[in-house]
């Protein structure tokens, strides 16, 4: 399965994208997660030290060939798997899209990267991973650009407020332009049952389905200052 997982800014989407990866391991199956953020966090999710973070290897530039037949890979993807992964706790392996660095400013943009992204789930098979996930950046450009285009399913992360709610269901609607006939609402960081009936009240109206609830959990933030994955801090 190809998993995408989107969400505004804060909605809590790499922390669900990097506490189901390893979910996902832990039941057996192979994972191999993908961080589309051009700002990446993933890695601390999954359980990566942080003073490793901004040595992590990253994807290189120049990947994509222009052939009669389209945009076409020079490395296969079980090739860039043995020389840019990094394999994380529970067994996870992880591909890192970009990190920005200070001679990266004023360069423009990570278009191309995207791109190589795009392709990069497309040629994923079963033989790759049981289960690609992409952690997409935190906007709509990873689906005006393609990014999740190849993508079995796409979840949608949504806090219980308009503004996130309404980021979701753009999200929704793109990806379904995109081809992705499968979108799900995760409705996270839910206080209460005020709030539960304002997210299903909202997936009724715009015809949405809630795939789960998330309750608001103090441990995420503390996992956060800790700089821990929340599974290390409170696997319980």
């Amino acid at each position: 399965m190809k998993l995408a997982i989107a969400g505004k800014g804060g909605s809590g989407k790499t922390s669900i994208s990097g506490t189901l990866a390893r979910l996902i391991a832990r039941d057996g199956h192979t994972v191999l997660a993908i961080d589309g953020d051009t700002n990446p966090n993933l890695a601390l999710t999954l359980g990566i030290p942080a003073d490793r973070i901004n040595d992590l290897p990253v994807l290189p530039s120049g990947l994509l060939e222009r052939t009669d037949d389209g945009l076409e890979l020079k490395s296969s993807l079980a090739e860039l798997r043995s020389t840019h992964s990094v394999e994380g706790p529970d067994g996870v392996t992880l591909l890192v899209m970009a990190h920005p660095h200070e001679e990266d400013a004023g360069t423009g943009c990570y278009c191309g990267m995207h791109a190589t992204v795009r392709e990069l789930i497309d040629s994923a098979t079963d033989a790759d991973a049981d289960v690609t996930l992409l952690d997409t950046e935190a906007s709509p450009e990873h689906l005006t650009r393609g990014t999740a285009k190849y993508a079995d399913l796409m979840l949608t992360i949504v806090e219980p407020y308009y503004k996130s709610l309404e980021t979701g269901r753009r999200m929704a609607e793109l990806a379904r332009g995109l081809g992705l006939d499968r979108v799900l609402l995760i409705a996270n960081k839910v206080r209460d049952d005020k709030e539960l009936a304002a997210v299903e009240e909202f997936a009724r109206k715009h015809e949405l389905e809630i795939a789960a609830v998330v309750p608001y959990d103090e441990k995420l933030l503390e996992a956060e200052r800790a700089e821990a994955a929340p599974l290390d801090y409170a696997p319980d």
